[in-house]
């Protein structure tokens, strides 16, 4: 009987365990908050994903890079998209596309200050939002905005 007792707690501490593991790894999924897409005149198309946990996956081309907003960060892009979107003119060379989290497409879209759409290309082209550089950035691809 001497043995039994720790086997038993051996048994309950990995049990314990492997709940832990399957619950850590099966944790909920995030939704998308925003997708964000540039189609430059030359086929070039870069996009842009941001969860609503703030992790974000930007693809240039086919450079992928990965990177995390604070959970204020989130919350004022929240608020920037429900303000509203500057739609643009269908005569612009370099097509802006705003996908929401329900699905809803928007294009084509101008960047106007302070709106989302801005808030979207800066953290495109700098890896920062409202002046703050996020989480886990590479440097950003070579891209002039000229194109």
């Amino acid at each position: 009987m001497s043995g039994s007792l720790p086997r038993r707690l051996a048994g309950v501490v990995g049990a314990l365990l492997i709940v832990l593991v399957v619950v850590g790894c099966g944790g909920s999924q995030a939704s998308t908050l925003v997708t964000y897409q540039r189609d430059w005149p030359d086929g070039f198309h870069e996009e842009l994903s941001v969860l609503d946990d703030g992790k974000v996956t930007m693809r240039h081309g086919d450079t992928l890079e990965r990177l995390t907003l604070t959970a204020d960060q989130v919350r004022t892009l929240r608020d920037a998209l429900a303000a509203g979107l500057p739609m643009g003119d269908q005569g612009d060379s370099l097509v802006r596309t705003v996908i929401l989290g329900n699905g809803t497409s928007h294009s084509p879209l101008k960047v106007e200050p302070g709106s989302s759409v801005e808030m979207l290309e800066i953290l495109m082209t700098t890896h920062s939002l409202g002046g703050i550089q996020a989480e886990g950035v590479s440097p950003p691809p070579e891209r002039s905005m000229e194109h």
